[in-house]
Formats: C-alpha cells, sequence, structure tokens
C-alpha cells in the first residue's frame, strides 16, 4: 500500500476507542466492548469505590471522603488507559474524561466543589514522561463540570512505582511526599482530586490526608478505574 493511500485509509476509517478494532462510521464502539466493557454499575463501597460485591476493604478510615471510577482495570480499559498514558493518545483522555464525569454527576451530585485538582509527578518523572494523564483528565473534567481547575499538590522527591510493590509497602512509598504548593489555599475547601488508577489507593489517600492536614474541609476522589485489588492501605 502507497504511503498516500494508507494516509487516505487512515483518515477514513473508524476505530472502536477502547480496542482499536476496525468499526463503521455510525457505531461509537465496537459489539465487544459494548457488551464487555468493566463498567461498575452497581450500588458502591464509598471506601474503595468497588461495587459491594466486589468489595475487600474491610472499611478502613481514609484521608478521603468518598472515591468514584467508572470502570475496573481489565480487558478494554486496560488497554485504552495504557495507550492513553504512554502512547499519547489524547482523544483517550477525552473518553474517559466523560465517563469520569457522568460517575462524579451521579454519586457526588449534591456536593458543591471549589475546585479540581489532581496528583502531580515528581520533576524526575516529568522529565522521563511526555505529559501527566492525571494532569489531563483533570483539566478536561474541570471544564465538562465547569468547577474551576487548580495545581493544588507538589510531589516533594521521586519514588519507586507503587505497582511494583507489594501492598504493605504502598503506604510507606509515599508517605511525606506531597504537599500543598505555598500559593494555594485550600482552607475550608471542598476538593475533586483526580487520578487516572486506584489500587490500594496509598496515593490518593496521602494526597487527601496532607489536604486536609492544610486545612481543606472535605476531598473527594475520581478515577477512571481501579483494580480489582480492593485493598485499602491504612495510613498509620
Amino acid at each position: 500500500m502507497r504511503i498516500k493511500d494508507f494516509l487516505l485509509w487512515l483518515v477514513l476509517t473508524k476505530h472502536c476507542p477502547y480496542c482499536d478494532k476496525i468499526i463503521n462510521r455510525n457505531e461509537e464502539l465496537c459489539e465487544n466492548c459494548k457488551e464487555n466493557l468493566p463498567k461498575i454499575k452497581e450500588e458502591t463501597c464509598n471506601f474503595c469505590g468497588a461495587e459491594k460485591k466486589r468489595c475487600g476493604c474491610k472499611k478502613h478510615r481514609m484521608g478521603y471522603d468518598g472515591i468514584t471510577s467508572p470502570f475496573y482495570y481489565e480487558g478494554g480499559i486496560k488497554e485504552c488507559i495504557h495507550k492513553f498514558k504512554f502512547n499519547s493518545r489524547d482523544y483517550l483522555g477525552t473518553i474517559l474524561a466523560e465517563a469520569m464525569v457522568e460517575k462524579v454527576e451521579k454519586d457526588f451530585k449534591d456536593i458543591h466543589f471549589d475546585f479540581v485538582c489532581f496528583v502531580p509527578f515528581s520533576k524526575m518523572q516529568r522529565l522521563r514522561r511526555n505529559y501527566n494523564s492525571s494532569e489531563i483528565l483533570a483539566n478536561k473534567i474541570s471544564s465538562k463540570l465547569g468547577i474551576p481547575f487548580k495545581s493544588v499538590l507538589v510531589k516533594l522527591f521521586d519514588t519507586g512505582t507503587q505497582h511494583s510493590m507489594k501492598v504493605k509497602n504502598r503506604s510507606g512509598n509515599v508517605f511525606g511526599v506531597y504537599d500543598v504548593k505555598e500559593s494555594v489555599d485550600v482552607k475550608g475547601k471542598t476538593i475533586l482530586l483526580v487520578d487516572d488508577i486506584k489500587t490500594t489507593g496509598a496515593t490518593l489517600n496521602e494526597c487527601a490526608w496532607i489536604m486536609k492536614i492544610r486545612g481543606a474541609q472535605k476531598v473527594y476522589c475520581v478515577t477512571a478505574a481501579l483494580t480489582g485489588k480492593e485493598n485499602c492501605v491504612k495510613r498509620e
């Protein structure tokens, strides 16, 4: 196939946003993703975000006041988030943000948020990665909900990746890592904290605690997906 023909084919061909399968122009998703996307549908646990039938968190006290996610980190969603985070597929961020907004509007409908923020990168992470997927999601969610966006937190130093560690070590890995920027006032505020994936919740927990230590009244979290390991990590 000539380059010109390939580019024309690429432009005119529509793909399923989650699995990249070619679909008809009038379709939004492929049949498989329509049937099998791991959506979180039923009543959920406010502590871990999982459906109550899948909850195993034992209601450990967390720094945040509630958490919601539209998907489990499985199947097409896992592939979609990976492409968004590591392959610069910005349009996937728009799709994920739309699903996150729907969950926020449903699960946090009676809450007035003062602003939306995100889990930040360290300086080393910013050098290694083109962009922070959580920041992009927070920006999109802010725009869709009409809530101000703020860069509230700073990551003080680099840490090992959470997913490579045992559950019991993850809380210690992020302890004291985050702080509120000196230029930002969070006193008395109700904040929506955004991240791409929630596993044990250790990172979200630490971010929420430090914002409350600095005076925030309430912190709620939304992630694009959460893993099947619904083990909440306590902050000692």
